[in-house]
């Protein structure tokens, strides 16, 4: 008898601890990482950093991570079933909170949850305008704008200047004002910078012309008008670049950077610390840690302390960081000020091959 309601008492224990578990598991917030890309980019990687800095002790949350990969797939059609395969997982899964990073994230998922009431959306690494996904109109949505550091690309470009036209790379400094040409692929990333770059007051820099690059032809025509007309060439991301016109084969990115590198007759500066990690001398590049680190503070916000997404203001981005190939800078005899240096050792983006 007593070992009967001892086998009573343990099933019960057991059901009961399994019961709070469940009501335990099912009761944590709900926090989905939706990407446009894939892990093996290094913009991704470096946003999931920052997002795990402010992570790490969110034990209690239930994390899900999710990669449309579009970046290596920038088709329509699978830009649009790849939406579809992540639209069909949020609405099984119903997270409380999605961190949306990059345009294609809007486009193909979170823009069908505007004013969703049980879904609150934190996009970060948006290069469009916020009407573009209709957010502008969204009570559900807040987030980081990603933006060219035009202020600091400017401030660079001008002390770069001021040195070499003391007795450094003199083949470099063609006229006063400086002019700048700005590139980059076809991308809705690219044609969001775009707008930003024109919209820009680059005084006292002028911007004498931009062009989207489609083809190594492209390519090749643009790095020529650019040498023609500008002093710096000014280029955002370059992963979108087909073989030739028309053509599905992308070109590696590796590839594309040493093209630039050997046939560009003016200095390149990236927008993106990857440029230096594919070849390019140096990038004055957008944060990806501060894209991750401020959205998953928002995320956070709206979690713990019950913030409505429409009370958290949206942000352009604020921080740059330094990246650079000291190989190419070498062969380029371009030299730049030990503090950038000290920058980009700090922030692990000093490249020596």
């Amino acid at each position: 008898m007593k070992k009967a309601k001892l086998s009573i008492f343990a099933i019960v224990f057991i059901v009961e601890v399994g019961l709070m578990l469940m009501y335990f598991n099912i009761s944590k917030p709900r926090l989905l990482i939706l990407h446009s890309y894939q892990t093996d980019y290094s913009w991704v990687r470096d946003v999931n950093a920052g997002i795990n800095r402010v992570l790490k002790n969110k034990s209690h949350y239930f994390v899900r991570w999710h990669y449309l990969d579009t970046k290596r797939h920038p088709w329509r059609e699978y830009k649009k079933n790849a939406g579809l395969i992540a639209r069909k997982m949020i609405d099984k899964w119903q997270p409380d909170v999605i961190i949306a990073a990059d345009d294609d994230a809007q486009e193909y998922v979170t823009k069908y949850y505007i004013n969703k009431p049980n879904i609150k959306i934190v996009f970060t690494g948006v290069n469009n305008e916020l009407k573009t996904y209709g957010f502008d109109k969204a009570e559900n949505v807040t987030g980081v704008l990603e933006r060219v550091p035009i202020a600091a690309i400017i401030d660079g470009l001008l002390t770069f200047s001021q040195e070499h036209a003391q007795g450094h790379a003199q083949e470099y400094v063609n006229s006063a004002p400086l002019r700048v040409f700005f590139m980059g692929d076809t991308s809705e990333s690219v044609k969001g910078d775009e707008r930003w770059v024109k919209s820009f007051n680059w005084s006292p820099i002028t911007l004498v012309g931009s062009r989207l690059v489609g083809s190594m032809h492209d390519l090749q025509e643009t790095l020529k008008e650019a040498s023609d007309s500008a002093d710096y060439i000014v280029t955002a991301n370059y992963r979108k670049i087909a073989r030739t016109p028309g053509s599905s084969e992308l070109v590696p990115p590796k590839e594309v950077v040493k093209y630039i590198v050997k046939n560009s007759k003016i200095p390149v500066i990236g927008t993106n610390s990857f440029f230096s990690e594919d070849g390019g001398m140096l990038a004055i590049a957008t944060s990806p840690l501060e894209q991750g680190e401020v959205a998953a503070r928002m995320a956070v916000d709206i979690i713990e302390n019950k913030k409505r997404p429409r009370d958290i203001p949206v942000v352009n981005s604020s921080k740059c960081v330094i990246a650079m190939n000291t190989a190419v800078l070498k062969e380029k005899n371009f030299d730049v000020p030990p503090v950038y240096e000290s920058s980009a050792i700090a922030n692990n983006l000093y490249y020596t091959k």
